[in-house]
Parts: C-alpha cells; structure tokens; sequence
C-alpha cells in the first residue's frame, strides 16, 4: 500500500514503484497505467471520480512511474482513495490501491 499525502494546489507529479506480491519492483515495460481517484474506497461507478490520470513510465525495468498533477487535478481538499491499473494489451489488473489524503494549503493561487 503506497498513501499519498500532499497539499492542495501541488502539482507536482506523484511518483510510484510498483511492485509484485513479493515487494519486488515490477518490470512495467510495454504496460499503459492508470490512476484513478474518488471520494468511496469502493465506488460502484465513476461518477464521483475526482480525476484519471495517465502515467509516464520512468523506468520499466525498475516499475517507476509518475503522473503528472495539474491545477485541475490538484484542487481538492479531503480523504479520497486511488487505485492504478496497469493494462497490458488488454490484460489488466490493479497494481495499488491506497490512501490519498489532499490537504488545505494557504497559498490559492
């Protein structure tokens, strides 16, 4: 499990490593990720979904990857949770599933 606390309006990206179920890094190479959050832990839709976000992978080998935050997506206050899929030619599956905890800042820029 990979919780992420950050302060509203950062846009910087948020970096992961995926691992395997031994806590190995996981070679992603040829893989599309996707990150998702929503205010439900286990939404039945995607209406409330607070944002998708694609990754860019920054080493395959090493199962590093980031996506990018923008104003858009980094304007949000509250406990929400995430999930990454990885899709590999349309085999998919959910690689984590955490916590992201968005927290007011004093800067509203």
């Amino acid at each position: 499990m990979t919780d992420i606390t950050r302060k509203r309006g950062d846009t910087y990206p948020i970096e992961l490593t995926v691992l395997d179920n031994t806590g190995v890094a996981e070679d992603i190479t040829g893989g599309v990720l996707l990150m998702t959050a929503d205010p439900e832990k286990e939404p039945l839709d995607a209406l409330n979904n607070i944002f998708q976000i694609s990754g860019d992978i920054v080493s395959a080998a090493d199962g590093t990857v980031t996506f990018a935050m923008t104003d858009l997506t980094s304007d949000y206050v509250g406990v929400f949770y995430y999930d990454v899929q990885l899709d590999r030619g349309g085999v998919k599956s959910t690689v984590v599933a955490a916590k992201l905890t968005m927290l007011q800042d004093i800067t509203k820029d």
